[in-house]
């Protein structure tokens, strides 16, 4: 077999983007479409092929499947793990991982016991801007890390409340704690904190959060700031809004602050500052990070398909879904309990 055969579960706007990724991947094809909404799976089958499921028990027991790709609301995604994993379906779930430590458990050791390949779908892992951060970092060019500020703050209008940011599926589920698992740290902010436990290979030992609901009439935060202390000692900032009026103004993504220089991380690349330079790294100066390799949700489909059709270990792993939720849930914890969280939890 050359080409992994997917299934997607849950055909909105991600949903979409996910098969688009699968279209373009050359080693990986679409052979079902499944979603609540019928209208919604046929829509995309016509544009990325394969047939449209009735359910999800006619996706599990198609033996023209090999994985699912999970992308419903977050609290579905334990029970359809579990049900993909016991039908022998290697598992690729759109983040975060689960709506809690627990959960995110839970999945892990199923995957496990049934030799089944768990893969969660952030990009850092295998986007080249990423991976040259990582790299610049590594060669020592920032010298020891010592600061780490995480930053998203974006406006989201009324409308993505009940329908993401397309419209394409509706649904009050963004609006619950208990089915999205809270708000725009969950949902923003968590691909950040991969990002960044990525690039640098550290991991969080403590957290300090709050967090509230100050401009959306949502359950959920729309304003979270939080402390994080790192295994190496280094300190973290986290800032995050969903109802940032007039957006953020320039000030969005992550910046990781070293002895020697920096690195920043945004949605349009990445830029370094080494006062002693590094290979493709200028001394004194800021260099630009860019890359020109294929859209991101291509290389997510085609290095999840790799690690399967190898019988290897996915770009993306379970662990590394619940280490980012970790920190999350961490953050939660602290302004529930008015204290600092130690990490594991």
């Amino acid at each position: 077999m050359d080409r992994l055969r997917f299934a997607i579960a849950g055909c909105g706007e991600i949903g979409i983007q996910t098969a688009a990724g699968i279209a373009a991947a050359g080693n990986a094809t679409l052979a079902v479409a499944m979603d609540a909404n019928p209208a919604l799976a046929a829509d995309l089958a016509a544009r990325f092929g394969g047939r449209v499921a009735p359910d999800y028990e006619d996706v599990l027991g198609s033996p023209d499947v090999d994985a699912v790709y999970i992308a419903t609301p977050h609290f579905l995604h334990l029970p359809m793990a579990m049900q993909a994993t016991r039908a022998g379906k290697h598992v690729f779930l759109e983040k975060p991982i689960a709506t809690n430590v627990r959960d995110a458990k839970r999945i892990i050791h199923e995957c496990d016991l049934a030799g089944i390949r768990l893969g969660i779908a952030y990009h850092a892992q295998v986007d080249a801007v990423s991976r040259r951060v990582r790299d610049v970092i590594a060669a020592g060019a920032i010298g020891t890390i010592a600061g780490i500020r995480f930053s998203a703050l974006v406006d989201k209008p009324e409308s993505y409340w009940h329908g993401g940011y397309s419209g394409r599926a509706r649904g009050d589920w963004r609006t619950q704690k208990d089915k999205a698992g809270g708000g725009v740290l969950i949902m923003n902010l968590i691909h950040d904190i991969n990002t960044v436990r990525f690039v640098t290979g550290l991991e969080v030992v403590r957290a300090y959060g709050e967090y509230g609901t100050y401009a959306t009439p949502v359950e959920v935060e729309d304003l979270v700031f939080a402390t994080l202390r790192y295994d190496n000692d280094a300190i973290g900032g986290l800032e995050g809004g969903s109802a940032i009026r007039g957006g953020a103004e320039g000030a969005d993504g992550d910046r990781i602050f070293g002895t020697y220089g920096q690195v920043g991380i945004g949605s349009e690349g990445g830029r370094v500052f080494s006062l002693f330079g590094a290979e493709g790294v200028p001394a004194g100066e800021w260099t630009e990070i860019v890359s020109d390799q294929p859209p991101t949700r291509q290389r997510m489909v085609e290095g999840f398909a790799a690690a399967v059709l190898a019988g290897s270990v996915p770009p993306v792993t379970g662990y590394d879904g619940l280490k980012a939720l970790e920190v999350v849930e961490a953050i939660y914890l602290s302004r529930e309990t008015r204290g600092p969280v130690d990490l594991p939890l």
